[in-house]
């Protein structure tokens, strides 16, 4: 597919139409998905997309000659370009939920740290966010772009090694958020005006949670189908892959009953107190799996009603950090308990006595930047120090972000965890992700299955930090669809047909 600007299904960067090799930044294609963000929030008032304002950046601020040929110097050709087609946001607008929109020329180099190589191109739209804030910052000689929340984010891009994106992947990652719903553009949002206006972040979306359902049905499928059919051996064998996925697909498609439905009852989940929110819609959305199923990966069992009566934390003292808080909820757990501390951040630090497995995080539901449906794997060992397991990022587990060079360092709970986020804030991956690569390494044959479901005991996990098995154990960024990357592992390659995770970046993540 090639790149016309008369074509909105060529503007964003997806296998079918990657980064194109121009000289500079592709200001073309910039400007044209810059320009569809401002139109998507222009849409949510209700007034027409021709009244929208359609002044450019340059129209606005370069107002005469000596201006024009102060910044015709002061910017990269294609950067200039770029401020020529860029529309500026209307005033009470901002332009996407996180960066209120492009800086006046007054401010484009305020943070700049060396030279006006680099500048804050999309300051951020709540200043609250960091205590030194910033935004998306963009170095017009490499024509590459990150996100920073606050200024002291710089030691950790410019550490020699992070590699900056093209502006035109940063656009397609926040139009990800957007189509996923995780954030909306509302006349009116549901915590009333804010600084990001008329963009709301809502704390997990309708897809976000239809894709953990999804995937969770699809791996208990698959392990089920395993059973069922003993002699078949996805491992290596494409063809048995392939018989796996039909097996699975036919179940999935296949009409359930009503005693199908649910981990957990409505009922038991009253009794614990859980009340709406992700880890409930979860709980009574899923396919509930044969009986005879009770781990869903190496030594992670499913819950049970049991664990909900009571929930690990519910009547644990803690104090009061966040005024809506969403306590952590034990989703698949090992049968071995902490003597010490799991979490590691205020105010669950102290908490000894907890089960091993994945949770979901501690988040304040009215905060400005909430993923519901974050986790984390908890593992009773370290990982990482012999330098092969990775974060999202690529980064190794344990390593010192800010350090020109990696030094990898045992951690329990960095597994599947994002290092750095080029994008948006800091979060944890969203337990879909999660679920997703789970189902993708139970199809490819990594995980073995028998009568229980996947075998091989938490120390399985291990294996992330293997140079034959850390590829299988690490999320990739949601710049756009991460299966291409892993599909290049050939031992991986044939067992990731169903697993997508196209929905925001973050992601990605």
């Amino acid at each position: 597919m090639v790149f016309s600007i008369n074509d909105e299904s060529t503007w964003r960067v997806t296998p079918e139409n990657p980064v194109r090799e121009v000289n500079g930044m592709d200001w073309e294609r910039c400007a044209a998905l810059h320009n569809l963000i401002l139109t998507l929030g222009w849409a949510a008032g209700g007034k027409p997309e021709s009244e929208m304002p359609r002044e450019t950046w340059w129209q606005t601020h370069i107002t005469d000659p000596a201006l024009e040929a102060e910044w015709s110097a002061r910017l990269s050709p294609t950067l200039k370009q770029f401020f020529q087609a860029a529309f500026e946001e209307a005033p009470d607008q901002s332009f996407f939920y996180y960066v209120r929109g492009l800086s006046c020329p007054e401010n484009l180099f305020e943070t700049c740290h060396e030279d006006e190589g680099t500048m804050c191109l999309y300051p951020l739209a709540d200043p609250n966010m960091g205590s030194d804030p910033d935004g998306l910052n963009f170095d017009q000689e490499m024509s590459r772009a990150i996100f920073h929340v606050d200024i002291s984010n710089y030691s950790i891009t410019n550490n020699g090694r992070t590699v900056w994106d093209p502006l035109e992947v940063v656009f397609t990652a926040w139009l990800g958020m957007i189509d996923s719903g995780k954030i909306v553009a509302t006349s009116s949002p549901v915590r009333g005006p804010g600084e990001a206006d008329p963009w709301e972040l809502l704390p997990y979306s309708q897809m976000d949670l239809q894709a953990a359902v999804g995937y969770f049905d699809n791996l208990i499928l698959k392990i089920e189908s395993l059973v069922e059919n003993p002699s078949l051996q996805p491992k290596d064998n494409p063809e048995d892959q392939a018989k796996l996925v039909a097996l699975a697909t036919a179940k999935f498609d296949a009409p359930r009953s009503p005693n199908e439905m649910g981990l957990i009852s409505k009922e038991a989940l009253d009794r614990a107190g859980l009340n709406q929110g992700f880890v409930r819609d979860f709980l009574t959305s899923v396919r509930r799996p044969k009986a005879n199923i009770k781990y869903i990966g190496p030594g992670l069992r499913l819950p049970t009603e049991s664990d909900f009566s009571p929930l690990p934390l519910r009547n644990v003292d803690i104090p009061q950090l966040f005024p809506n808080p969403v306590l952590p909820i034990p989703l698949f757990v090992t049968g071995t308990r902490s003597t010490s501390p799991i979490f590691e951040r205020y105010p669950l630090q102290d908490l000894p006595n907890l089960p091993y497995g994945l949770w979901t995080t501690y988040v304040n539901r009215d905060s400005d930047h909430v993923f519901e449906d974050g986790c984390r794997l908890f593992l009773p060992f370290n990982i990482g120090a012999s330098g092969f397991a990775r974060r999202t990022d690529d980064t190794l587990i344990g390593e010192n972000l800010e350090s020109a060079k990696a030094r990898p360092s045992g951690q329990r709970n960095e597994l599947y965890q994002t290092g750095y986020n080029h994008f948006i804030p800091l979060h944890e991956p969203q337990l879909a992700d999660v679920l997703g690569q789970w189902q993708a390494i139970v199809e490819a044959g990594l995980w073995e299955v028998d009568e229980e479901g996947v075998v091989g005991g938490i120390e399985k996990f291990k294996e992330a930090d293997t140079e034959d098995g850390s590829y299988i154990y690490q999320l990739h960024m949601k710049c756009y669809d991460p299966i291409d990357i892993l599909r290049q592992r050939s031992v991986f390659r044939a067992g990731l047909d169903g697993y997508s995770v196209m929905r925001e970046n973050p992601e990605t993540g």
